[in-house]
């Protein structure tokens, strides 16, 4: 059964990148397809077998034992009772004989596959944490448990989006976040050092709405309009101003998926862009977004608009006089509001 799981997901993968179907769908279609696949193949074994039975049973006859049935005794107030019997007659001969058998069998199948894959299938689904994610497909790959703690299976979330894929939103919604001994509760990055440089997360917005962390850095990023609000335990404001940074619009939709995850507990959230340009994503939101231990960094970032809300809150608690917001010198922007307001924090 693990085979068929294996073949199955590999039929699926082959549905999706043939015709575009969304990954779920074509995990559907492919059961549907060995499922009647295989009805086919049983049927035409038994419809061969039967055709041929003379020549498959050594005295050219098929008998079947008779079967007896247990004697029971007649209850007599229930023989007076008449009840309608309902009487149905179908036609089996033929080719509507076999249809009928082939979906008889079918169904029976696709009953036993999604039974048996669902009972026995832990191929995490987007966007349950442990797993890496290459979206836009929603099936994961479990992850190897962290270094520090290697007797707890990982609970990070891991998004790898590669070169030229497409998402409408991206949402991280109601999540708690931070474990102790992880330096970063929410890390945009490069995914190999060999495309540090050219892989981006090109976003028409990225929006920060009641979020909180200890500390907080963006580095290596290009927005076109940066607007900041917020209390913060110190912070410094040090972005470099260029006025040919172009404001980045994404409109169509087209070929483009939305991901959503909300009302859950991770580790921690990593998106790692790859290829010579990064992906294309129409807007990056965190809402209600809090960590308890880390950083949230933000590199590799090519925005239209990086907004940050007055709800949202920084500081370890080292106090104003040391920075615990930093927007560093290698963040260029075409024009900026900063309205982050100093203030003793201690995020826990």
């Amino acid at each position: 059964m693990l085979s068929i799981g294996t073949l199955i997901r590999n039929l699926a993968g082959w549905i999706t990148e043939s015709t575009g179907t969304p990954e779920g769908a074509s995990v559907w279609l492919a059961m549907l397809a060995i499922a009647l696949g295989a009805a086919v193949i049983t049927v035409a074994l038994m419809a061969v077998g039967w055709r041929y039975k003379a020549l498959i049973v050594r005295n050219k006859n098929v008998r079947f034992a008779r079967i007896l049935i247990p004697y029971i005794p007649r209850i007599g107030f229930l023989s007076a009772l008449r009840i309608p019997t309902p009487k149905f007659r179908f036609n089996l001969s033929g080719w509507r004989g076999l249809a009928t058998s082939t979906g008889i069998v079918g169904v029976g199948f696709a009953v036993a596959l999604s039974t048996v894959i669902a009972s026995t299938d832990n191929t995490p689904i987007f966007p349950e944490a442990g797993a890496r994610y290459e979206l836009p497909k929603v099936f994961g790959v479990p992850l190897e448990p962290d270094i520090e703690t290697p007797e707890q299976a990982s609970q990070t979330l891991q998004l790898n989006l590669s070169n030229a894929s497409r998402l409408d939103k991206l949402t991280f919604e109601n999540m708690s976040l931070g474990k102790a001994g992880l330096d970063k509760c929410v890390d945009i990055t490069y995914a190999t050092t060999g495309v540090s440089g050219t892989a981006f997360l090109n976003t028409d917005k990225l929006s920060l709405l009641n979020v909180s962390a200890p500390t907080f850095v963006t580095t290596g990023a290009e927005i076109s309009q940066l607007t900041l609000a917020g209390k913060v335990d110190g912070h410094t404001y040090g972005p470099t101003q260029d006025s040919t940074i172009s404001d980045i619009t994404v409109q169509s939709d087209r070929g483009a998926g939305t991901f959503t995850a909300k009302d859950s507990v991770v580790d921690r959230i990593v998106i790692k862009v790859d290829g010579t340009a990064g992906p294309v994503v129409g807007e990056v939101e965190f809402k209600n977004v809090h960590c308890s231990v880390g950083q949230i960094s933000i590199s590799n970032l090519k925005a239209g608009e990086m907004i940050q809300d007055a709800d949202s809150k920084f500081g370890d608690g080292t106090g104003i006089d040391s920075a615990s917001y930093v927007i560093s010198p290698q963040v260029k922007i075409k024009s900026g509001v900063s309205n982050l307001v100093d203030t003793p924090i201690t995020v826990r």
